[in-house]
């Protein structure tokens, strides 16, 4: 990690790196505000289990649809402008979830939560798997992530505390008030460096264009990877938790909300290790092992359930919680930095597809056949990308630190 932190400075300083984090972590953790909330939409508007599942849905579609564009220009303007567009439609898609009565409305804020949180996303992960250079690409990627999945626990816990003091809407409408400030924020801060584009070799090596080419083999393996997670995060902690904690267990909305900032917690520390093990021993050393542990998690939530299995099952997914930044980081190593943000926009509209189809296929199998084949299924779509990983991917690490 010190390396790392030298290489920014020489880079061009910690600002433009503090802000970018700093928004995603915030960003992030009002988009998933509405994770915690789900219970509360659904008695107050009526909505079943499904219903439910596809506010997550549409979430996900929203993704898909600013994925490829968000990528490509990711590629080519500043980061801190696009997030700042970014939390402009965060504040907005809150807003319209706070003033809904009817579900129509939470999908429509849903479906610009989404856009706006995939293009936080490419332009984030764009950023920095760039601006560390090839050899602190993990652990740049690391801090990434940890803004990110950070975020997405964090939200929930913020939000339930918040819905216990002053209900659900205020809880939207905090979070539409935190956004605008965070766009005003990166808006009006002085630039670190200058200029719009991030250009190749932004880090400690540069490559000229074409000098990278991903084998479609890497790149099939890499995207199943993204898929199986994000498949993972729609169904599970996204949607079938909040759930099982309030219906089986009868927890309440702020007990909810805590017990996924607690798999914050865990999350942070998971994955600054993922990514310190992905570039001091092996990228596969790290992302086989995430995989395999997350389904260990996910199968937890197979038993009968108790607040200690649930709990467990969340610290567990949480801890496990790096290969999507792991996968991410092996595809910057194999592709020219000038194209990264375009890969990736690749790389997440596969697994947006996955969050689009985990809630639904999941909860509908919850619903018909039952806990115990759910999340077998769901542990089965993390185990086969693990060994296709383990079997087909280079292990790009010792060129990276060449």
């Amino acid at each position: 990690m010190r390396g790392y932190l030298h290489q920014l400075r020489v880079s061009g300083g910690l600002r433009e790196p503090g802000l970018v984090s700093s928004a995603v972590l915030t960003l992030t953790a009002i988009a998933f505000f509405r994770v915690a909330l789900l219970p509360e939409f659904g008695r107050e508007l009526a909505m079943t289990t499904f219903q439910l599942g596809l506010v997550t849905t549409i979430f996900a579609v929203g993704r898909l649809v600013a994925d490829l564009p968000g990528g490509h220009f990711a590629d080519r303007v500043r980061a801190r402008s696009l997030i700042g567009l970014s939390a402009a439609g965060v504040a907005v898609g809150s807003l319209v979830i706070g003033v809904s009565v009817a579900a129509l409305t939470i999908y429509i804020g849903a479906f610009a939560l989404g856009v706006s949180s995939s293009t936080t996303n490419a332009t984030g992960m764009t950023f920095f798997s760039n601006v560390g250079g090839d050899s602190h690409r993990g652990t740049s990627m690391a801090v990434f992530s940890a803004a990110l999945l950070g975020g997405q626990a964090l939200g929930p816990a913020v939000a339930g505390v918040l819905a216990s003091a002053g209900g659900w809407r205020a809880a939207m409408f905090a979070g539409s008030a935190m956004a605008l400030v965070t766009a005003l924020v990166l808006f009006v801060a002085k630039p670190g460096r200058s200029g719009l584009v991030i250009a190749p070799g932004w880090g400690d090596e540069s490559d000229p264009v074409g000098a990278r080419s991903p084998r479609l083999v890497s790149v099939m393996v890499l995207q199943s990877v993204s898929f199986a997670v994000f498949l993972t995060l729609g169904a599970v902690p996204q949607t079938l938790v909040p759930l099982i904690g309030a219906e089986d267990l009868g927890l309440g909305t702020a007990a909810i909300g805590l017990a996924l900032g607690l798999g914050g917690i865990a999350r942070f520390a998971g994955t600054i290790v993922g990514g310190m093990l992905s570039d001091r021993v092996s990228r596969k050393a790290a992302l086989v092992p995430g995989l395999m542990v997350q389904a260990a998690g996910v199968a937890l939530l197979a038993l009968e359930p108790s607040v200690a299995s649930w709990l467990s099952a969340i610290v567990i997914m949480s801890l496990a919680s790096f290969a999507v930044p792991v996968a991410a980081t092996i595809l910057g190593d194999i592709t020219e930095s000038s194209r990264v943000g375009t890969q990736l926009g690749r790389f997440r509209f596969v697994g947006d597809l996955g969050l689009i189809a985990g809630p639904v296929v999941v909860s509908a199998l919850f619903q018909t056949v039952g806990r115990t084949a759910a999340f077998a299924f769901v542990a089965m779509v993390l185990v086969v990308p693990a060994v296709l990983s383990w079997q087909f991917l280079p292990d790009t690490m010792g060129s990276s630190m060449s």
